[in-house]
C-alpha cells in the first residue's frame, strides 16, 4: 500500500452516519392515518420558538433554533441547525436550514433542506403531489428531479417525538413510524417507545417530562417532554444530546477547536498489528456486535459462525463485458447524487480513458486519476459527484461518488461499499466502490488500490441509504484478528 499521511481522512464516514441521524431527528417523518385522525396542531399552541444547545458529552458543539407558526391557512416550519465538527484533527462549521409549508392537518405541503459547510454544500426541496414527493436534488444549479410513490400521508412536526407526543401513546407502549431522509432520498422504519415519567433539571427548575425513547436501525436515542409537548432534552449516540436553552444561552459559548474526534472515538482498536495489508491475500476476522441487516456473507467475503474470511480477488484473466443482465445493468443508471449521463461527468470519463481500453484498464485508469486528482480532505455534506468533480477535494465518500459515476460513464457497473478499513492498529468507518465484471470487485480511490486490500471488511453495499443500516452498529462492533495470510 502506498505510504501516505493523509490520516485525517480515515473514518470520516462516520460523520456522515452521525449526520444521517441528525437529519432524521430533525427532518421528515410519514404516519399512516386516515383524513379524520389526522393530527391537528392547535391555534392555542401556537407559535412555537424553541433553542436547544448540542452537546458532545457536556461540551457544547452547537445549537438548534425551530419555529412553528401559521401563514394563511397553513403552517410555517423553519428550522436552523449550527455545529461545529472534529473529524481527524480538523474542526469545520456545519449549518443546515430546513423550511416550509404544511396544511391545516400537519401534512406536508413543501419542503427545502441547505447544508453548508466549509467546502460544500447540498439542497434538496420537494412538495407533495397525487400521491407522490416530488424531489429536486444536488447543486442549486444542477438539480436532478425524482419522485417517491407515497402509500401514506406524508407528516413533519420538527421531530418525531412530536409524533408521538400527539400520538397520545400510553406509558410502556410503542409505535411504529416511517422515516423519510432527503440526504439518502430513503424511508425507514422507526419505533418510539413511551418510557416512564422522569423529573428532570432544567434552566434551574425541577420540571416532571414525559420521557420517549426511539429505536432506529439499532440505534437509541431518547427523549423528555413537557405537558404541553415541548422536547426539552435529547441524548443519541456517541454521547450526542440536546437540551433546550434560552436564546442567549443557545448563541454563546461554542468553541471554534472541539476536543473530541467523532472518528477516533467511533474507531475499533485492532488486537494485533497489520504491518503490510495490501500484501495479504486472506485475513480471517471474529466479529461480534452487529446486526442481521448488514452484507457480510457475499462475494469476497465468507461469513460463518461469528468469523469473516475475506479473500482477496485474483484478477489474472479480467473478463470483457458483453451481455450484462438486467439485475446488473441497473448499476449503469445515473443516480440523482452520481450524475453518470451528465455531459461533464461523461467528459471527464472520455478524457481519462480510450474507447479500446480493456474493462481493468478502464477501471484502473479512474481509480487512479480520481487518486491523484482530488485533494484527501474530510467533509462534512452530503456526496454529489459534479459538486466533487467542481471542487476536486473530498473523503472518502466523496471519492466514492465521484469514482462510482465514471464508472457508470465508462460502461462499468458500479457501487459504493461501506464498512471499516485498518489504519495504524484500529479500524476505522470508510467507504469505497466495488465494480463488475463477471463479478464484484472492490477497488478504493483513496488508497489507488484495484482490488482493495483485506482489512476494507463491507459491512453494506448500495447507492445511499443501504449506508443507514451503519448506524445501528455504531459503537457496538467487536472485532478481533485471528489470522493473517500473504
Amino acid at each position: 500500500m502506498h505510504k501516505i499521511k493523509w490520516n485525517i481522512l480515515w473514518g470520516v464516514f462516520i460523520t456522515f452516519a452521525f449526520l444521517m441521524l441528525l437529519f432524521i431527528r430533525l427532518e421528515f417523518f410519514q404516519k399512516k392515518l386516515e383524513p379524520v385522525t389526522a393530527l391537528q396542531i392547535s391555534k392555542s399552541q401556537l407559535p412555537r420558538d424553541t433553542w436547544m444547545n448540542i452537546y458532545q458529552n457536556n461540551k457544547k458543539i452547537g445549537f438548534v433554533h425551530r419555529t412553528l407558526t401559521t401563514l394563511g391557512e397553513k403552517l410555517h416550519f423553519n428550522e436552523t441547525v449550527f455545529m461545529q465538527i472534529n473529524t481527524m484533527g480538523i474542526t469545520q462549521a456545519l449549518n443546515i436550514l430546513t423550511e416550509g409549508d404544511l396544511n391545516p392537518d400537519t401534512t406536508l405541503s413543501s419542503f427545502n433542506f441547505n447544508l453548508n459547510s466549509s467546502m460544500f454544500r447540498f439542497n434538496a426541496r420537494g412538495y407533495v403531489a397525487n400521491n407522490k414527493l416530488i424531489l429536486f436534488t444536488g447543486m442549486p444549479n444542477a438539480q436532478r428531479k425524482s419522485e417517491i410513490p407515497l402509500k401514506d400521508i406524508p407528516h413533519i412536526s420538527g421531530s418525531i417525538y412530536d409524533a408521538a407526543f400527539h400520538a397520545d401513546l400510553e406509558k410502556d407502549t410503542a409505535s411504529n413510524f416511517s422515516i423519510f431522509d432527503p440526504s439518502t432520498m430513503s424511508i425507514r422504519a422507526i419505533k418510539v417507545t413511551r418510557s416512564a415519567d422522569e423529573i428532570i433539571p432544567l434552566m434551574g427548575k425541577r420540571i416532571l417530562t414525559k420521557k420517549y425513547c426511539a429505536d432506529f436501525m439499532g440505534a437509541k436515542n431518547c427523549a423528555w417532554l413537557s405537558k404541553e409537548g415541548d422536547v426539552l432534552k435529547e441524548t443519541g449516540i456517541l454521547g450526542i444530546s440536546m437540551e433546550k436553552v434560552s436564546p442567549q444561552k443557545a448563541r454563546e459559548g461554542i468553541s471554534d477547536q472541539v476536543n473530541f474526534d467523532l472518528t477516533q472515538i467511533s474507531s475499533i482498536p485492532s488486537n494485533v498489528e497489520i504491518t503490510e495489508p495490501e500484501k495479504l491475500r486472506e485475513i480471517k476476522i471474529k466479529i461480534g456486535g452487529i446486526s442481521g441487516s448488514l452484507l457480510l456473507d457475499s462475494d469476497r467475503q465468507k461469513f460463518q459462525h461469528n468469523i469473516l474470511t475475506i479473500t482477496k480477488e485474483n484478477l489474472s484473466s479480467f473478463p470483457v463485458l458483453n451481455n450484462i443482465s438486467k439485475e446488473i445493468a441497473v448499476f449503469l443508471k445515473p443516480s440523482p447524487l452520481m450524475q453518470s449521463d451528465d455531459p461533464q461527468i461523461k467528459a471527464q470519463a472520455g478524457k481519462i480513458i480510450k474507447p479500446t481500453d480493456t474493462p481493468e484498464e478502464k477501471a484502473r485508469k479512474i481509480v487512479n486519476w480520481a487518486y491523484r486528482n482530488l485533494e484527501k480532505k474530510p467533509a462534512l455534506s452530503v456526496p454529489n459527484a459534479l459538486e466533487v468533480l467542481k471542487n476536486k477535494s473530498g473523503d472518502c465518500n466523496e471519492h466514492s461518488v465521484l469514482t462510482v459515476a465514471l464508472l457508470r460513464a465508462a460502461g462499468i457497473p458500479a457501487q459504493i461499499e461501506a464498512g471499516l478499513v485498518y489504519l495504524h492498529g484500529r479500524f476505522y468507518y470508510h467507504a469505497w466502490v466495488v465494480f463488475y465484471s463477471k463479478k464484484w470487485i472492490t477497488a478504493d480511490a483513496v488508497f489507488n488500490q484495484l482490488p482493495a486490500d483485506v482489512t476494507h471488511i463491507r459491512l453494506v453495499r448500495g447507492d445511499g441509504g443501504e449506508q443507514l443500516n451503519l448506524i445501528g452498529v455504531i459503537g457496538k462492533i467487536k472485532l478481533e484478528v485471528l489470522e493473517q495470510r500473504k
